[in-house]
């Protein structure tokens, strides 16, 4: 597994890599003055990277999922045994929480394991992460019911999940999806953005979001 530094502002540095089945991206949000870290993500493999990843010393204290489809959320309950807590909107809670659901469509030989969420994410919330990070989430539904973005603006990036990748965009055939949904929220959530933002998705190269609006086949 390759990390890529994506992004740094003092302190607070942000890393990706991929994980699991299908390469998942799990972003990597590190304070290491504070010995704190975040996780975008916990796909199968993503404790073992954290080991590997992050600083000596340097604790997770948050998981906060851009949606809950089974490659997205394998590990979480590792780290949440582990005293981090979890962030996901409230429609995608039964899935997370209840992930047998979600074994039945995965195609794979996996045990998931339940993690309760501790925190209901909407659109507009602001987070404040211990006080070194401050994160604007949207709701942006289409690929799933309950999908979020994060934006961070100080670090200049935004996580999308499956919602928006590098020249295309995610499948809407999925129980939750609605193709109207998904394109008007890139376009109403994500492309009102600052153009140099670094779009993070949940699979695959990272883009921007100028980037996409002149060259997202998918959106024209």
């Amino acid at each position: 597994m390759k990390c890529r530094e994506i992004s740094s502002d003092g302190d607070v540095t942000v890393r990706i890599t991929q994980c699991g089945h299908i390469d998942t991206n799990v972003g990597f949000i590190e304070n290491r003055a504070r010995g704190e870290a975040l996780l975008i993500d916990a796909p199968f493999g993503a404790f073992d990277a954290s080991v590997r990843i992050l600083s000596a010393g340097v604790k997770p204290v948050a998981v906060l999922f851009t949606h809950c489809h089974w490659d997205h959320i394998g590990d979480a309950h590792i780290f949440r045994k582990l005293g981090a807590k979890m962030y996901a909107h409230r429609l995608d809670r039964p899935w997370i929480e209840h992930p047998q659901m979600m074994a039945l469509v995965s195609g794979i030989d996996e045990q998931f394991v339940p993690c309760a969420i501790d925190v209901d994410v909407d659109d507009g919330d602001v987070l404040d992460i211990n006080g070194w990070l401050r994160i604007m989430c949207r709701w942006c539904p289409g690929h799933a019911a309950g999908d979020l973005i994060f934006h961070m603006e100080n670090l200049r990036c935004v996580f999308t999940g499956d919602t928006l990748f590098r020249g295309c965009i995610g499948r809407t055939d999925l129980p939750g999806g609605d193709e109207k949904l998904l394109i008007s929220g890139i376009r109403d959530k994500i492309f009102r953005l600052p153009d140099d933002t670094i779009v993070i998705p949940g699979h695959g190269g990272t883009t921007t979001v100028c980037g996409e609006k002149i060259g997202n086949e998918s959106l024209m």
